[in-house]
C-alpha cells in the first residue's frame, strides 16, 4: 500500500476526498473499485455501512479538502505519574477479593456477593479514572501480571464498553460484577480438562460446556445478584447465529448484557495465549470480532466496542511504516489511526535505549500490529517515557 494514503475513519469522510483502498474487499461493497472519488453524500452514506475506515490518496482528492483536517484535541493519555501505580494497586486489590470469592465457592458451591461486589465497584472507579493506566496494564503484563486475569480484563472491558455507550454507574457495576464472574463455573471443571494443550473429546467438551450452568448456579445459590448478572453469566457464550451454548438463543432473543459479555469475553481471550492458541494482538482480535458481526456477534455492539477501545488499542504492539516498533500509549478520539505511540525497537529490532513518542497526524503511519511481545521490553522504563497531561 502507498504510504502516502492517509487512513480515514469513515465517520470523517468528505465529498471530493479519492478513496483508494477500504479496510475489506472491494467485492464486499455495492462499488466497482478499486478507487472512488467520492461526489455524494449517498457514496459516504453506502461506505459508512460497509466499512469502519477507509484509505484516502490526497494526491487525487481535491485541492484543499485537507485544510485543517488535522488541527485535532490531543489524544487521551495516562493522566499523572502516579496513575500506574494507584491503577495497579487498584487492580491487585480486586485480584484478592476475587480471590477470597473463587475459594470460597470452591468450598461451598456458591457465590458470596460480598467480595466480588467490592471488587467490582473497585473496578468501575478505577477503569473510570484510570482508563489508559487500566489497559496498558492489562495488555503490557498479561497473563501472567495479575491473578484471574482473564476475570479482571473481562470485567474491566466490559466497564469501558458499558462507559462508552452511556452507561449510569449501577450498570457499569452490574457489568462489572458479571465479568468478574463469567468463568466461576469453571471451579467445578477438573483441572486436567482446562490445562489439557489439545483438542477435547466430547465428554471433556460437555464438561467444559457446562460451566455455565454451573456457574448460573453458584451465583443464585448464594444470594439474590440482579437479573443483568445472570443475564451475563447464562447468555455469554450464546452466538447470534444460534451457533453458541447453553441454550442455542438467537439474534435479539440474546439478552443485551449477554451480548456485551460475548464480545468482551471473546476479545480478552484471544488477546492472551491459551491452552490451544497464542495471544493475537488487540488490534487483530477487534478484526476477528469484525469479521464475525452479524454471525456470532451483535453488528451495532461490535461496531461500537472498536470505538470503545480504539483500532489499535493501548497497549498494543506495532509496526511503523519505516520499520520502527512501538507500543500504543494514548488513543485519540478525533482520531482513533493514529493513536499515540511509544517507540520501543529501531528498524532493526534492537530495543531502543531510551523510548520516545512517535509523531502522529500524517507522520508515523502504522504498518500493522505484531503479536504481543513474549516478554515486553523494560516496562517501566516505558511507563516513565509516557507524555503527560
Amino acid at each position: 500500500m502507498a504510504q502516502h494514503l492517509i487512513t480515514l475513519p469513515c465517520e470523517r469522510l468528505e465529498t471530493g476526498m479519492y478513496v483508494a483502498e477500504l479496510d475489506r474487499s472491494w467485492l464486499h461493497t455495492p462499488f466497482a473499485g478499486p478507487g472512488l472519488l467520492v461526489s455524494s453524500s449517498a457514496q459516504i452514506e453506502s461506505l459508512r455501512r460497509c466499512c469502519n475506515y477507509v484509505y484516502v490518496d490526497p494526491l487525487r482528492s481535491e485541492a484543499g479538502i485537507f485544510d485543517g483536517m488535522f488541527d485535532l484535541p490531543g489524544p487521551e493519555v495516562i493522566d499523572s505519574k502516579d496513575a500506574l501505580a494507584k491503577a495497579r494497586t487498584a487492580l491487585g486489590q480486586v485480584t484478592e477479593w476475587l480471590a477470597e470469592t473463587v475459594q470460597a465457592a470452591r468450598k461451598h458451591g456458591r457465590v458470596e456477593l460480598g467480595p466480588v461486589t467490592r471488587a467490582a465497584q473497585m473496578v468501575v472507579d478505577t477503569a473510570l479514572k484510570h482508563r489508559e493506566a487500566c489497559l496498558w496494564l492489562l495488555h503490557l503484563n498479561g497473563s501472567r501480571g495479575f491473578l484471574y486475569r482473564r476475570a479482571l480484563g473481562t470485567s474491566l472491558h466490559a466497564v469501558v464498553f458499558g462507559k462508552h455507550l452511556g452507561f449510569d454507574e449501577h450498570e457499569l457495576l452490574h457489568l462489572a460484577i458479571g465479568g468478574l464472574l463469567l468463568d466461576i463455573g469453571k471451579t467445578s471443571v477438573p483441572v486436567p480438562i482446562l490445562a489439557k494443550p489439545g483438542d477435547l473429546n466430547q465428554m471433556e467438551k460437555h464438561f467444559v460446556e457446562r460451566h455455565v450452568w454451573q456457574g448460573f448456579t453458584m451465583v443464585r445459590l448464594g444470594q439474590d445478584a440482579h437479573e443483568r448478572v445472570m443475564e451475563m453469566l447464562l447468555g455469554h457464550h450464546e452466538r447470534l447465529d444460534g451457533s453458541g451454548y447453553p441454550r442455542r438463543l438467537r439474534g435479539t432473543e440474546i439478552p443485551l448484557y449477554a451480548r456485551i459479555a460475548a464480545i468482551v469475553d471473546c476479545y480478552d481471550a484471544l488477546t492472551l495465549d491459551r491452552r490451544y492458541a497464542v495471544g493475537i494482538s488487540a488490534h487483530d482480535a477487534l478484526r476477528v470480532l469484525n469479521g464475525q458481526r452479524d454471525k456470532a456477534y451483535d453488528a451495532a455492539l461490535v461496531g461500537e466496542f472498536i470505538h470503545a477501545l480504539g483500532v489499535y488499542p493501548t497497549g498494543t504492539r506495532v509496526m511503523m511504516m519505516d520499520g520502527n516498533v512501538g507500543v500504543v500509549c494514548g488513543q485519540n478520539p478525533e482520531w482513533p489511526l493514529r493513536p499515540l505511540i511509544l517507540q520501543t525497537e529501531d528498524d532493526e529490532g534492537v530495543p531502543a535505549e531510551e523510548p520516545r513518542l512517535l509523531a502522529g497526524g500524517l507522520d508515523g503511519h502504522i504498518a500493522r500490529a505484531l503479536p504481543p511481545a513474549p516478554a515486553p521490553h523494560n516496562v517501566h522504563t516505558l511507563e516513565q517515557a509516557i507524555p503527560l497531561r
